[in-house]
């Protein structure tokens, strides 16, 4: 492990415990968003690439993808020169995009997104709460790896940019004094619609759309700050701005996502019948087209 982002360090929102970071500690932070694979992208590296899974699938609970295990271990460094590590037995779906918001996303299953995928699950992904790196880094930076291993893996900044805003607003947290998970689902949606457009629109630096992401939350404690009492809304004295508007509840859509396949392989067959998710095999056939990466390979 090498340098660790500051952000970690600054004070979560709304503490009122915590000292107000300094403009100082705020431009070394943003520096350091901006520090990331979409500007510096030989310095983001996949070992061991790309993700092999046991023909071993697991059905959890109220999840829409079946989940396999990897087969070995799969190591990504950002551009921070932090390594991360899914390892061996890591459940991945393929997908890390929260379900409610697939039907704004996009289906979340792609071969440019499976290795991002599984290294993201190994850190906050249901079924591995037994893992060794289960919630061993801070949320925040599992989910602006996610955009970086996103990026090395492929996927065009602009949409792992969406994806990332996605886990953001929807994606797990802990170690926190508040999450959004108390939030209206249609609220929440209108929040990530907005993004997206902000996203599509504007194509920010993160060091941006991080701060946007955190206005939209703000904006969503305030409007239901009874479900929140622990929170004083004296902590946060920054007054709307138009720029930054509270995202307006939506009626509900239904999501209906377009998952991986689940076709059983035949009786002795070690393969993994899981193109949508773009996973490879234990005994990949040779014709099989691999994901295509834009970062380095050790």
């Amino acid at each position: 492990m090498t340098k660790r982002f500051l952000a970690s360090a600054l004070c979560v929102p709304l503490i009122a415990a915590c000292a107000a970071p300094t403009q100082r500690d705020v431009d070394r932070v943003n520096a350091l968003y901006d520090i990331n694979c979409s500007v510096r992208p030989a310095d983001c590296i996949y070992e061991n690439p790309p993700v092999v899974v046991r023909n071993e699938p697991v059905d959890l609970p109220r999840r829409p993808y079946r989940f396999f295990p990897l087969a070995r271990p799969l190591n990504f460094t950002d551009a921070q020169q932090r390594d991360w590590v899914a390892p061996a037995g890591t459940l991945t779906d393929g997908a890390s995009i929260p379900p409610i918001f697939v039907a704004i996303v996009g289906s979340p299953t792609a071969p440019e997104y499976v290795n991002a995928g599984a290294v993201h699950d190994a850190y906050c992904g249901v079924g591995n709460e037994a893992g060794p790196n289960y919630h061993s880094a801070e949320w925040r930076d599992v989910h602006r790896m996610f955009f970086d291993a996103l990026v090395a893996g492929g996927t065009p900044p602009s949409r792992a940019k969406v994806m990332f805003a996605a886990v953001w607003l929807g994606g797990p947290r802990w170690r926190v004094v508040y999450d959004l998970e108390p939030v209206p689902v249609p609220a929440r949606q209108a929040a990530m619609r907005q993004a997206k457009d902000y996203i599509e629109r504007e194509d920010p630096p993160m060091s941006d759309l991080i701060p946007y992401l955190e206005r939209l939350e703000r904006g969503l404690l305030r409007r239901y700050a009874a479900l929140f009492p622990h929170l004083d809304s004296g902590d946060d004295p920054e007054p709307e701005s138009s720029d930054y508007p509270s995202p307006q509840p939506e009626p509900e859509p239904e999501p209906e996502p377009e998952g991986p396949s689940t076709t059983e392989p035949d009786a002795g067959d070690q393969s993994t019948a899981d193109g949508g998710g773009g996973f490879v095999s234990v005994d990949p056939d040779p014709i099989t087209t691999e994901p295509v990466y834009s970062g380095g390979y050790r």
